[in-house]
């Protein structure tokens, strides 16, 4: 590099904004100027730097190594400077400001709304995001600040976070109508817990918390299901079962309606008792900011 004192910090959000897009054309468009003065500008970084950042495939730009390394310091960059125009804008406004929410898709979906709710009530000049991810995803968009708080469905590590749980929800197994388990426990007898092991079953993918969860208490009773699909959200479990692809081991409250709609069944298993425990999590420091202080405090400790 040149000059390590020179890097332009246009240059750098012209490149993170490239990085996202995976498209110089759409990049160019969401930031408001011209392909080519874009591609300008992009190769002028690059000559700063001395490194190549993308490469060309049919799918798009990707970015090299060097590309890589460079965009995660843009996303701890860029969220930091968001965090500081958050602080001048709550300075301005007194409680206006924004609030970025990241959240596990389960309670993204059937948990977070209420609490929206009540933290609208007295805060309705607040910005609201809200980003679906895994709790590993939560985690890291808390560390690269591009987050303001998190609901997770596993302990975080203490280092560098506080947490606390605040919900506990059984998780139960669940069939269509018409499945043979459904058949077996007609009468509200629990069936054998040994019925669970080779049967089908569709599951989260295993990057899921849940998906560890549940496969670590099925190995502690020597279950071994045949898993016939990995899905990424609840809603696709839910109709896979439906569909009869399966039985499904889901956090009983994201399922009621499915069941008061006749659409799935709870099934009650012999000495059945699991549970998974959810948490509201925050970076050690600095200290929240007021909208976030006022939404961490609806949420109880369990």
């Amino acid at each position: 590099m040149k000059d390590r004192e020179t890097i332009n910090l246009n240059h750098l959000r012209y490149f993170y904004e490239v990085a996202k897009a995976g498209n110089m054309r759409r990049a160019a468009t969401r930031i408001g100027i011209s392909q080519p003065a874009l591609s300008k500008q992009i190769q002028a970084l690059e000559d700063s730097l001395g490194l190549q950042l993308f490469y060309r495939t049919p799918q798009g730009l990707r970015p090299t190594a060097d590309g890589d390394l460079t965009a995660s310091y843009c996303e701890r960059l860029f969220g930091h400077l968001r965090d500081l125009e958050s602080a001048f804008e709550q300075r301005r406004k007194g409680s206006a400001g924004r609030l970025t929410i990241g959240a596990v898709h389960s309670i993204a979906t059937h948990i977070l709304p209420d609490y929206l709710r009540r933290f609208r009530d007295t805060n309705d000049a607040v910005r609201l995001r809200i980003i679906p991810a895994r709790s590993r995803g939560v985690l890291k968009a808390l560390a690269e600040h591009r987050i303001d708080i998190g609901l997770i469905a596993e302990e975080p590590p203490s280092l560098g976070f506080v947490w606390r749980a605040f919900m506990v929800t059984p998780l139960v197994v669940v069939t269509a109508v018409d499945h043979r388990f459904a058949k077996l426990t007609a009468d509200g007898t629990p069936m054998p817990m040994r019925e669970l092991h080779q049967a089908d079953m569709v599951a989260f993918d295993p990057p899921a918390a849940t998906r560890r969860t549940v496969a670590s208490y099925l190995a502690r009773h020597a279950i071994e299901p045949r898993v016939t699909a990995d899905c990424l959200s609840i809603e696709s479990i839910s109709e896979y079962v439906v569909k009869g692809l399966g039985f499904a081991i889901l956090p009983s409250h994201t399922i009621e309606i499915d069941v008061a709609h006749g659409r799935l069944k709870v099934i009650p298993v012999e000495g059945w008792s699991l549970e998974r425990q959810l948490y509201l999590v925050h970076l050690a420091g600095p200290p929240l900011a007021p909208a976030v202080a006022q939404f961490a405090a609806l949420f109880p400790s369990t």
